[in-house]
């Protein structure tokens, strides 16, 4: 007998009401790791230290770090479970009290994770879960102001362009991949960021038509927010609030 489809009726409940509160410093899944402790993108990142939120068989988890080096918490947490970090500007430099050892001039000093789960609990696939009406969604904030003005971000199943991992693409509205390289496996999908990634699309001067960029991962309030949407409802999200100075 063919395994069930996902059925977004099923979980309509989960985005009726308040959404579970965000657990900081926690613990990704085991099967969101790779046994040994760290994540299943990129390498030795640490499976702890996460803020994290559960409803039903989602996991959405996120955090901010020093890139190459140590994870942070935030500095507060609101009701509407927005998580406000302080963070460096500027490129990555060499910086030993938080655990950096070496400087690289074209990635921002701050970076921020992301990690989807379809199997916090059951074993719900995400090829199951995106080719049946789910949505994962990721923005980012692009404008360094107090305004938001977000990259809006939603997740593919497309194992052409993504080969290995979990298979996932993050796609703009108008269909082109912009996050192409996922690590994960079929439950969940994982990625590190860096505002230098974007550096092209951040306007540094609002008084100036177009886009007038800056230097490596500007000063500024960046928001970023994922989500996880069944039918048109939210069942899981969190929003960081990230001040880099």
């Amino acid at each position: 007998m063919a395994k069930p489809k996902f059925n977004p009726n099923d979980y309509d409940s989960l985005g009726i009401g308040n959404l579970p509160d965000v657990l900081l410093n926690a613990t990704l899944d085991a099967n969101a790791t790779d046994g040994n402790g760290h994540t299943l993108n990129g390498t030795g990142n640490p499976a702890s230290g996460w803020e994290i939120q559960n409803n039903g068989p989602f996991q959405l988890a996120t955090d901010v770090h020093y890139r190459t080096g140590n994870t942070v918490q935030p500095d507060s947490v609101d009701g509407h479970n927005v998580m406000t970090y302080t963070m460096p500007d500027g490129p990555q430099v060499v910086d030993p009290s938080h655990g950096v050892s070496s400087a690289r001039a074209d990635r921002g000093a701050t970076s921020f994770d992301f990690s989807f789960s379809t199997a916090h609990t059951g074993n719900m696939t995400i090829q199951d879960f995106l080719q049946n009406g789910g949505e994962f969604l990721w923005k980012l904030d692009l404008d360094p102001t107090q305004k938001n003005d977000p990259l809006v971000l939603h997740a593919v199943y497309d194992p052409v362009h993504n080969t290995g991992g979990s298979h996932v693409v993050w796609e703009n509205s108008a269909g082109v991949i912009v996050i192409g390289d996922d690590g994960g496996n079929a439950y969940v999908t994982q990625n590190s960021q860096n505002l230098a990634f974007y550096q092209a699309f951040i306007d540094t001067d609002p008084h100036t038509p177009g886009i007038q960029p800056g230097g490596v991962s500007p000063a500024g309030q960046y928001t970023i927010e994922a989500e996880i949407v069944v039918n048109h409802h939210v069942v899981a999200d969190l929003t960081t609030n990230l001040i880099l100075v």
